[in-house]
């Protein structure tokens, strides 16, 4: 199996950065994304459409480029996280995550016996590579990623119980889905969310599994890093576009005025 650079970055301490993408179905999307410098890139099947097909080839197109496919999975379960695999992501990411079990869960489900129990099957899940069965069932669970985000009150309520199950790499907080759950809606610097996030990084860093944030802006992301959040998810492919679309709309209408 490919080496998981991202999951080596972690272990090391170091910061990766991806954005989220949910609107963009072409591989050139995965190759401008890896020639931009990201680590990673963070497909979404929770919010967006994509089906198993395209999802098949933008997981195999990111191997092909060296950068790291991770899939958000519509729920926990089985058939779900399985078939992510199975196409070729180095990693799910779950949502709503609330207690251990569903970790534990999560884990199973991503983890070939001992480990786990996953299935072995699928042409993809190796990159088309080759592989004698034992080696590669080692190799896979030794590079398969397993993160799960934290977008609730009882998530934090049972945070240093969620951290603790073996076999986790990530704590990425939800802010939004926190923030809403908290009542303080949008707002990520007041004390009550403040609170939840010193206590999701304790956690973390007592268990020695890497936190995670999801932010628009890349300067945003600087103060989450300098609490020492090392999965950095930073933007996504519609407001990147928006962005551009914008700032080029706003420099033409300096000479090109509307009537």
């Amino acid at each position: 199996m490919q080496p998981n650079r991202v999951k080596a970055a972690l272990r090391e301490g170091r910061a990766v950065t991806g954005p989220l993408l949910n609107e963009l179905r072409g591989v050139g999307t995965v190759k401008m994304m890896a020639l931009a410098g990201h680590d990673f890139l963070f497909f979404d099947m929770e919010h967006a459409m994509f089906d198993w097909e395209t999802m098949l080839t933008l997981t195999q197109m990111s191997l092909a480029c060296d950068i790291c496919p991770l899939v958000r999975v519509t729920d926990l379960s089985y058939p779900l996280v399985a078939r992510a695999l199975d196409g070729g992501a180095q990693g799910v990411i779950i949502p709503r995550v609330e207690t251990r079990e569903q970790v534990e869960a999560a884990v199973s489900f991503a983890k070939y016996p001992p480990l786990g129990r996953r299935g072995a099957g699928g042409e993809g899940r190796y990159g088309y590579d080759r592989r004698p069965p034992r080696e590669a069932i080692e190799e896979a669970n030794a590079e398969t990623m397993v993160i799960v985000q934290i977008e609730s009150v009882e998530g934090v309520a049972n945070i240093e119980a969620i951290a603790a199950v073996p076999g986790l790499d990530v704590l990425c907080l939800g802010p939004l889905d926190l923030s809403i759950s908290l009542g303080v809606h949008g707002r990520f610097d007041g004390s009550l969310f403040m609170e939840s996030i010193e206590r999701i990084m304790a956690a973390g860093t007592a268990a020695g599994v890497a936190v995670g944030m999801v932010e628009r802006a890349p300067e945003s992301l600087r103060r989450w890093h300098d609490l020492g959040m090392r999965f950095l998810v930073c933007n996504n492919d519609a407001n990147i576009i928006y962005q551009a679309a914008m700032h080029d709309v706003a420099v033409l209408r300096e000479f090109v005025p509307r009537d």
